[in-house]
C-alpha cells in the first residue's frame, strides 16, 4: 500500500504530462466503493466515508491516475483505453 502511495505522489508531482495523458485514456465514474480510500487516513471505516471529501485534494480527485492503481480493485467504475 505504501508503494502505492508513494508511486502515485512520484506520477503526479514529477509526470505531470504522463498522468495527463493517463487521465485522457480513463474512463468511466467513481462508485464510492471507498475500496480505494482505506488506508487513507481522512477515511472513516467505521462511517465508511471520507472525512474531507469536499476539501480533497486533487490528487484524491484524479484518483485512478493509471491503470496499476485500480488493478486490484474488483468495484471501481473507472476503467482505462489501451
Amino acid at each position: 500500500m505504501l508503494d502505492g502511495w508513494v508511486r502515485r505522489r512520484v506520477l503526479w508531482y514529477l509526470r505531470r504530462g504522463y498522468v495527463k495523458k493517463m487521465s485522457e485514456k480513463k474512463i468511466g465514474k467513481c462508485t464510492r466503493c471507498g475500496t480505494c480510500c482505506m488506508g487513507c487516513p481522512a477515511y472513516d471505516k467505521q462511517g465508511e466515508k471520507c472525512r474531507i471529501y469536499r476539501l480533497r485534494p486533487n490528487i484524491c480527485k484524479a484518483f485512478p491516475l493509471t491503470p496499476d492503481d485500480n488493478i486490484k480493485i474488483k468495484s471501481c467504475g473507472f476503467s482505462f483505453k489501451e
